[in-house]
C-alpha cells in the first residue's frame, strides 16, 4: 500500500511539473499590400480572409491558419472593419483589428493595419513612428504584440516604402535602420524586432547595407518575386521580413504564400502575394 501511494504521489508531482512549463506553439504572421483595399471597388473582404486564411504557406497542401496579419495599403478605416470580420467569419474564430490613421504627405494617403486572434495574440502597444525630420512618405506603425500560448514577445515595424523617385526610395530604406535601432532601444530587454512590409527594393540591394551594419547584424527572409503585373506574372522582389537572428531565436520558417488562381487574384485581390513568417517558442526568450 505505502509503495502505491509512493507511486501516486510521484506521477502527480511529475504531471505538475510537466504542466509547469508551456508547451511549444507557432505563431503564423502575414505581411501584405492589399492593394488599396477599400477604395474604387477593392472591397471583396471574404477574398482578403480566404487568402490570408485558406492558403497559408507555399503550397496547396500547406496547414490552413494565420495568427496576425500586418497590411500595408489599406486606404480606409471600414476597410479594415470589413477584413476583421470576414476574417471572422471564415475562420470560426474572433479577430480583432488596429488600423492607423491615413498616413502621407500629399492628398494622397494609405493606412496600416494590423489583424490578430485575441486567443492567440495579445497586443501590447500599437503606434505610427513620430516621424520629426518628415524622413518618409508613409512613416511606419510600430505594433508589440505577445504570443499568449507561450509569453513570447515581438515588436514589428510595419513599413511601407514610398515608391516615388530611386532617389526617395534609396533616401528612406538608408533611414529605415535609424527606426529599428530607435524601436528596439525603447524595448527594454525586449530585443525581438521584426521589419515587415512592402520595401519597393529586392533585398540584396546594397541600398540596405546601414541596416544589415546593425549588431548584431540584421537579415533578410523572403526575397522572392511577390508583385503581380497585369499579365498575371510575378514580376519583383519587394516585400521581406528582416531582423536579428541573434535575438530571433524563434524562427522557424517563411516563403511567399500560395495563389490558386493568379489572375483572379490579380483583378479581385491584390497584385503582392503575401508573405508568411513562422515563430516557434515555448516561452519568452528576452
Amino acid at each position: 500500500m505505502a509503495m502505491k501511494w509512493q507511486a501516486l504521489i510521484v506521477g502527480a508531482a511529475l504531471a505538475a511539473l510537466s504542466g509547469a512549463a508551456p508547451a511549444g506553439s507557432y505563431l503564423r504572421v502575414v505581411s501584405w499590400n492589399t492593394l488599396h483595399a477599400g477604395w474604387n471597388n477593392h472591397t471583396n473582404w471574404d477574398g482578403y480572409a480566404a487568402q490570408a486564411w485558406e492558403r497559408y504557406g507555399s503550397s496547396a497542401s500547406s496547414t490552413n491558419g494565420v495568427d496576425v496579419i500586418f497590411a500595408q495599403e489599406v486606404m480606409y478605416a471600414d476597410a479594415a472593419a470589413g477584413i476583421a470580420s470576414a476574417l471572422t467569419a471564415r475562420s470560426g474564430v474572433a479577430w480583432d483589428y488596429r488600423v492607423t490613421a491615413a498616413i502621407g504627405r500629399s492628398s494622397y494617403k494609405e493606412r496600416y493595419a494590423v489583424f490578430f486572434r485575441p486567443d492567440r495574440v495579445q497586443l501590447l502597444s500599437e503606434y505610427v513612428w513620430n516621424d520629426s525630420d518628415d524622413r518618409f512618405a508613409r512613416e511606419p506603425q510600430i505594433v508589440k504584440l505577445r504570443h499568449v500560448q507561450t509569453g513570447a514577445d515581438y515588436t514589428f515595424i510595419n513599413w511601407h516604402t514610398v515608391f516615388g523617385t530611386t532617389a526617395e526610395r534609396q533616401a528612406e530604406i538608408q533611414h529605415i535602420a535609424d527606426v529599428f535601432e530607435a524601436v528596439q532601444d525603447g524595448s527594454g530587454s525586449d530585443q525581438d524586432v521584426i521589419l515587415v512590409g512592402d520595401h519597393n527594393r529586392d533585398a540584396t540591394s546594397a541600398w540596405w547595407a546601414g541596416l544589415e551594419g546593425l549588431s548584431p547584424a540584421v537579415g533578410h527572409q523572403v526575397n522572392e518575386y511577390t508583385t503581380i503585373n497585369t499579365s498575371c506574372a510575378y514580376a519583383s522582389r519587394y516585400d521581406h521580413f528582416w531582423f536579428q537572428a541573434s535575438y530571433v531565436s524563434e524562427y522557424s520558417a517563411s516563403g511567399r504564400d500560395y495563389i490558386a488562381d493568379m489572375c483572379a487574384f490579380r483583378t479581385g485581390v491584390s497584385d503582392h502575394a503575401p508573405i508568411y513568417l513562422k515563430l516557434y517558442s515555448s516561452s519568452d526568450t528576452d
